[in-house]
């Protein structure tokens, strides 16, 4: 399935990593469809693309848009070849707050579960697809500040891990890609130290080296990812006093 003959989605893709991904993707003559809640964000996206592009606006909080959006896609441009699942919020924040944790999960989550409801019938009955969740490293820990993010991104990946080997035999290649800190407006509100920062575009050059790849899950980077990983392993008592030490760090 070369990226000629692709027509991909992408949700979150009015800036940030989405918006990268569309640009390198565009370049090699995918058509693309951007999808968010910003009608304006889109339309300037996808006037700056270079290949075929449409605006579909969307609300990932409800069912009734993402299946309305997915029969039109299906419309007009057949079941895509390539589903990237990027809508995405994050609110820092120290305070345990059920509005905050709710509104992370009806995006982060349960946006992404509407997505997939609604795209992976069309893509069981052509026997193909690709479907690209993202996570974050977030998902691996209790980190401080993350209470809402976190678990979101936690239930993600418990969720992509599940459905894994289902949609393998379904012949639908699922992967869950978790980026460290990307220089977007999602995380300009941080008022720590993010170490490794890196630009959406080298972002989504990793990513795109990643999909050539089989892996289930692209990480990166590796010295920000393993250490994480590597606390995850350790005691729960010990891991959730080192976790503590970060917690001086945050601010509300």
């Amino acid at each position: 399935m070369t990226a000629l003959a692709r027509t991909i989605w992408i949700t979150g893709g009015g800036s940030g990593i989405g918006l990268a991904l569309a640009r390198r993707w565009s370049r090699e003559g995918a058509t693309l469809i951007l999808s968010g809640r910003d009608e304006a964000r889109l339309q300037q996206a996808v006037e700056e693309l270079e290949g075929p592009a449409h605006a579909l606006p969307v609300d990932v909080t409800g069912s009734a848009p993402v299946a309305a959006a997915v029969s039109l896609i299906r419309e007009r441009h057949g079941v895509p070849e390539m589903a990237v699942l990027n809508a995405g919020i994050y609110r820092p924040s120290t305070r345990l707050s059920a509005e905050r944790i709710e509104a992370h999960l009806q995006t982060n989550l349960l946006g992404v579960v509407r997505c997939l409801e609604a795209l992976l019938p069309g893509m069981r009955e052509r026997g193909s697809g690709q479907v690209i969740l993202m996570g974050s490293p977030a998902g691996y820990l209790g980190l401080p500040g993350a209470t809402g993010y976190g678990a979101s991104k936690a239930a993600l990946l418990n969720l992509a891990e599940a459905l894994w080997p289902e949609l393998r035999r379904a012949g639908i290649d699922l992967r869950l890609v978790s980026p460290g800190f990307v220089d977007t407006p999602m995380v300009a509100r941080n008022r720590f130290p993010m170490p490794f920062l890196m630009s959406a575009d080298e972002a989504a050059r990793r990513i795109i080296r990643g999909l050539e790849g089989r892996a289930f899950e692209i990480a990166f980077p590796r010295r920000l990812i393993w250490p994480l990983k590597a606390l995850r392993c350790l005691p729960a008592g010990l891991r959730v006093r080192i976790l503590n030490l970060l917690a001086g760090h945050q601010r509300d």
